[in-house]
């Protein structure tokens, strides 16, 4: 069930607990993935202790541990009532069904993932109740053309409505209309769905998975909200939701534009709350002004781009922070020359800028900010500053909201397995390290913290300049690390994560296109892999969130082998490492899917062949172009549709599997009155093929075009060129292709405007593999059948 508001979710939540107060206190069942759930359980545990509401709190660190605390007294047996809280975990899977929920059962649910599950929204499940709020809903990254709670409403509890369901269920009404754009047909299937509530519920329930992951308000902001409006929030409670606001930040888990409201909406608070009024300096009897020491004032600030700048120094955080070090490459001789010289334009000497800060000079601290502006926007660092908050402590205590998050997530993944266990011990350790008298615990965690950011520099450097480090396919990239030493400190989701962010703009500043990472590390027994999948910094007005989580779980099961998917980002998984090949064959083939959701593809695997041995995957799509006939298949009528049908497989004299035709080129030749195609060629597409500009194919079967053509054909190819039709695999469609002989080279090319429109077509990218097929038409002229087939070279 949904509420609205943040009181009338916690009036519910007291309420359940106080009546269940008899037989059990309340659970609350933290996350210990992040440093938000930190914050938002330090901020309700005050809340309930005002209110003398007994809870119990246990640490989870994946979804399958709440059956170890409370398994017993969830179930449809247990005669004992029971309330539970989850904090930023659970809302994205069906808890009524997932945890069997007995009637007096209630669940609670806080957290900032998205998207919810649709049977958690339901006002059918008052077994659990989930805090989404209408501004969440209206200011988040990824906005839907539809109200959430009507389809949520209209879900059937007792069905099996998660994301893999609606992607066994594609019909008409469910894809994409091809780049094209077939307007008229795409009008109708809308009228039809207007007119039929399931298919339109269909439609809508699909769109709201298929978007993808992504986050929404942070949890410890929210349950800010709730002491506030309650009036008993302290000074203490605002800082925590100022770290809770910043630790989506820093692991860019929201837009540049959503985080600058978020600091707005605090900013007010800490103006409100009276931190800036507070007295600096008093005045003694004789005159003379002494220093007050801050107690815990909150001060926001445009603060530097460096990582933990205040238990660091200057130079080792200019060269090691992501921003910096992307930007300048600070790991090469050149960009470190680059640093060291503005450096010294500046005025900061070598020595004072690699002391502790706290020893700098205050000289060079005062001057530093304007230094900054003045210098660094020459060298391409013009967002160096952004808006933070400080928390003030004593004479000279300073430390920003940025620094703790590193400290603090620093802890969390400290002596954790991968697949999270041993969590809820260090949990206790970054709890107390968010107090404001535990500092020493807090340096602890930033010291780890630049451990562990080091280890991404040397990683991340190795992997850019190292050729052969990051594979590329058409739509993503991937990395594996290789060392044993770093991968101890980043065999854990949130620094393997960090890792990825540092290579994708690493990539970007090299002028690379943008496209998703997957990061590969082995765990600290070796047996296992972490796999983390990344799509980029959110931005504003995008169209999907992360979707690897989808194929992630679907690559794991068709691997068959072992494999743990329970952690709270979907988009982490561990699986065991002899399947990491299969398991990346399988994964890696989604983004094609993801971006024409109308196609189903089946993979054939096979060995790779020199240079680098390896997987090679062969992905033949199914059906694309016209899924009313692909529904008609599933259900064993007729098929109107051959495109891309399954081969059947032949076997040529030596026992080995021969090319065929697919169904939909067979169809395509038959509607020209064809003859029995001869298979030509294969070959992999290079860049200049698929180039828009340049609108030719570089033939290299020419022997075997040549024996296809008659002499007069031949002839004609040799003078000025022979005109032919092509057809390719999407049916119906002809293409009025030249080939002819490029004498300069002396090759043989397939040239016209018509080629670029072929490729775009069939989404075709360097890499594919394009088989080439001759036939005679009916009026027993050359023609040319066309089948782009996506390719990888898969080496980990």
């Amino acid at each position: 069930m949904r509420e609205l508001s943040i009181e009338s979710f916690y009036a519910r939540l007291r309420e359940s607990a106080i009546a269940s107060a008899s037989s059990a206190p309340l659970l609350i069942f933290p996350s210990t993935s992040d440093v938000d759930s930190l914050c938002a359980l330090k901020i309700i545990g005050n809340v309930l202790e005002s209110d003398s509401i007994r809870y119990a709190c246990y640490p989870v660190s994946s979804f399958k541990e709440i059956h170890k605390y409370a398994g017993p007294n969830l179930s449809s047996s247990s005669n004992e009532p029971i309330t539970i809280l989850l904090i930023n975990w659970g809302c994205h899977r069906d808890l009524r069904r997932d945890l069997q929920i007995g009637p007096l059962a209630r669940i609670f649910v806080v957290d900032s993932h998205r998207p919810i599950h649709l049977h958690n929204l339901s006002d059918q499940n008052d077994c659990v109740v989930v805090i989404y709020t209408r501004d969440d809903e209206n200011q988040a990254d990824l906005v839907y053309d539809f109200d959430v709670s009507t389809v949520a409403n209209a879900s059937e509890l007792n069905s099996d409505g998660e994301v893999e369901e609606d992607s066994e269920s594609e019909d008409e009404n469910e894809s994409d209309i091809e780049e094209g754009g077939e307007v008229g047909r795409k009008r109708r299937r809308d009228s039809e769905n207007e007119g039929n509530p399931d298919k339109l519920f269909k439609k809508l329930k699909r769109d709201y998975y298929y978007m993808g992951t992504y986050h929404g308000k942070p949890s410890g902001c929210l349950m800010y909200e709730l002491s506030h409006s309650l009036r008993k929030n302290t000074n203490e409670l605002l800082w925590l939701a100022c770290v809770a606001l910043t630790d989506q930040f820093v692991h860019e888990r929201l837009t540049e534009e959503r985080y600058q409201a978020g600091v707005m909406e605090l900013e007010q608070h800490i103006n409100s709350s009276g931190n800036l009024d507070a007295i600096t300096s008093v005045t003694l009897k004789d005159g003379t002004k002494v220093t007050v020491p801050d107690s815990s004032r909150i001060a926001y600030e445009d603060e530097p781009r460096l990582m933990l700048l205040q238990e660091w120094n200057l130079f080792d955080s200019m060269l090691c922070s992501s921003y910096v070090a992307t930007k300048l490459k600070t790991w090469s001789d050149p960009g470190l020359k680059n640093m060291q010289l503005h450096l010294a334009r500046m005025g900061f000497a070598r020595e004072e800028c690699k002391q502790k800060y706290q020893y700098m000079s205050v000289e060079i601290k005062q001057r530093m900010k304007d230094m900054f502006q003045k210098f660094l926007p020459e060298i391409g660092l013009r967002d160096f500053y952004y808006r933070g908050f400080l928390l003030l402590q004593g004479y000279s205590s300073k430390v920003s909201a940025a620094d703790v998050v590193y400290g603090v997530t620093a802890l969390l993944e400290s002596f954790v397995e991968a697949d999270g266990s041993s969590g809820s011990r260090q949990f206790g350790v970054a709890y107390d390290a968010l107090s404001f008298n535990k500092v020493e615990k807090l340096g602890l965690g930033m010291r780890q913290a630049i451990k562990v950011q080091r280890a991404v520099l040397r990683q991340g450097s190795t992997a850019i300049t190292k050729k052969g480090s990051i594979r590329s396919g058409s739509k993503f990239r991937w990395v594996k690390l290789e060392d044993s030493a770093d991968s101890k400190l980043l065999c854990h989701p949130q620094a393997l994560t960090k890792l990825g962010f540092f290579l994708m703009d690493a990539l970007r500043e090299k002028g690379a296109r943008m496209k998703p990472l997957i990061c590969v590390c082995y765990t600290q027994e070796q047996k296992e892999v972490l796999i983390v999948g990344i799509c980029g910094k959110p931005r504003l007005g995008a169209r999907n969130g992360n979707a690897f989580g989808i194929a992630f779980r679907s690559a794991a099961e068709e691997t068959g082998a072992e494999y743990f998917h329970e952690l709270f980002e979907s988009s982490w998984i561990v699986l065991e490492a002899a399947a990491v090949n299969s398991f990346m064959i399988r994964s890696l083939i989604w983004p094609r899917i993801m971006e024409s959701k109308k196609s189903v593809v089946e993979l054939r695997l096979c060995g790779g062949t020199a240079p680098n041995p390896g997987m090679v995957i062969d992905a033949v799509p199914l059906r694309w172009a016209y899924p009313a006939a692909g529904n008609k298949r599933r259900q064993g009528e007729a098929d109107d549709d051959q495109r891309g049908k399954r081969r059947k497989v032949k076997k040529d004299k030596d026992g080995g599997e021969e090319l065929v035709p697919t169904q939909g080129l067979l169809r395509g030749i038959e509607a020209r009155g064809g003859s029995e195609p001869v298979f030509l060629f294969k070959k992999e597409l290079e860049k200049s093929d698929v180039e828009a500009h340049h609108n030719r194919l570089m033939v290299t079967g020419r022997k075997r075009v040549l024996e296809f053509l008659t002499e007069e054909e031949a002839a004609a190819v040799e003078s000025g060129g022979m005109g032919f039709v092509g057809v390719d695999d999407i049916g119906n469609v002809y293409h009025e292709l030249v080939l002819k002989k490029w004498a300069s080279m002396g090759a043989m090319v397939v040239n016209s405007v018509d080629w670029k429109k072929l490729v775009s077509n069939n989404n075709g990218v360097k890499g594919d593999v394009l088989e080439i097929w001759g036939f005679r038409d009916q009026n027993d002229k050359a023609c040319f059948a066309f089948y782009f087939r996506v390719r990888l070279d898969l080496t980990l």
